[in-house]
């Protein structure tokens, strides 16, 4: 059996090696790890697996809620036991994004917490590793089993976490996206078969998905539709030619200033060379945002390339820009401050297609 490694974050030296030895005595299949600080936290987690972190909430250099908070900014995930003395509970805001599995208050007996982290290593032990089923089987025997866990697949080239209590979906997370934009990225993996890994263990994420697996596969069968449509050819007018694609540049741009939530914009090609831009556009910072995001881009390698790549989201000076492939044009917005991003997307989406439609397609 391989041994599973607890690091232990806290700067009281003697609650460390009493939390140690209460670990050993339960079982000596764990590799017990410590740091003082969340600097050292920080470090170790990125350079090394670990499989559960002991953390109190204050420690030097960066607290614990910062150490929370960048775990969260890098994409990693792990059960966290928290122990504080502050007046906290698991229910605080800051707590229940991140999902922890407990948290205990000083004083407390080591033993306790001893007894506590062996059950939930246990239950990480247990989890299930699924190939060749879709994840709309495993949903519905999650839900008809009431069962309580953490879901992973590949959502595009991250790992998509989706949360689930008693059955239900609780929330849903993927590194870079916001909420809604992860959640569509499980809709879209509905029907394919993924590698598919979940851990039964419980945690605290509040419910942010307000729909049932129902109206989640009803979603997903509508965005393949719309997919499978855009995708098709769409046969001329008879003694109407087709468009060429550089005949669509001037349209989209044309569209782009229409569009009352478009404050600049950049059209880019797919070699990151900029084609045109909003008129008499010549502000520096959406430049440079064009090209932050583009070299962000250039990571996604073949994902630009096949058409699919994952909409990339930044915020900068209170407004919100987004990069967005369409044909073979990368679009760079820069838009007014918004707080439905999805419903915009989903407007820009049909009218681009009202384009190619009315042009009688490629």
């Amino acid at each position: 059996m391989n041994k599973q490694t607890i690091l232990i974050v806290d700067d009281d030296k003697e609650l460390v090696r009493h939390l140690q030895e209460n670990i050993r005595e339960i079982s000596d299949n764990y590799i017990i790890k410590s740091a003082e600080d969340g600097k050292q936290t920080l470090e170790i987690l990125e350079q090394e697996n670990i499989d559960l972190v002991i953390l109190d909430l204050e420690i030097p250099v960066m607290n614990g809620l910062q150490v929370l908070s960048g775990l969260m900014h890098k994409g990693i995930w792990l059960p966290v036991f928290i122990i504080t003395s502050a007046n906290i509970n698991e229910k605080d805001d800051k707590l229940k994004d991140f999902g922890i599995v407990d948290l205990i208050k000083r004083p407390f007996l080591p033993e306790e917490v001893a007894i506590k982290i062996d059950a939930i290593m246990k239950n990480r032990e247990k989890k299930d590793l699924i190939k060749n089923f879709s994840l709309t089987a495993i949903l519905q025997l999650i839900e008809m089993e009431k069962r309580t866990g953490i879901l992973t697949i590949k959502i595009g080239r991250e790992n998509g976490r989706m949360f689930f209590k008693d059955g239900k979906i609780m929330d849903v997370v993927v590194k870079g996206l916001s909420t809604a934009e992860a959640l569509e990225g499980f809709m879209n993996s509905l029907h394919e078969d993924k590698e598919i890994s979940i851990e039964y263990i419980d945690h605290k994420k509040d419910k942010r998905i307000n729909m049932t697996l129902m109206e989640m596969v009803i979603e997903a069968s509508r965005l393949k539709d719309e997919r499978k449509a855009a995708s098709e050819y769409v046969e001329p007018r008879a003694g109407k030619k087709a468009a060429s694609k550089d005949e669509y540049l001037p349209k989209i741009a044309e569209l782009l200033n229409s569009l009352k939530e478009v404050e600049n914009y950049v059209i880019a090609d797919v070699e990151g060379d900029i084609l045109t831009a909003s008129p008499g556009n010549e502000n520096v910072d959406v430049m440079n945002s064009c090209i932050y995001l583009w070299v962000i881009g250039e990571k996604m390698g073949q994902e630009l390339d096949i058409g699919n790549p994952r909409d990339l989201t930044c915020y900068h000076k209170g407004k919100k820009r987004f990069m967005q492939k369409y044909l073979d044009y990368i679009f760079i917005l820069e838009l007014m401050e918004m707080s439905k991003l999805a419903i915009f997307k989903e407007k820009l989406n049909e009218h681009l297609g009202k384009i190619t439609l009315k042009e009688g397609g490629i």
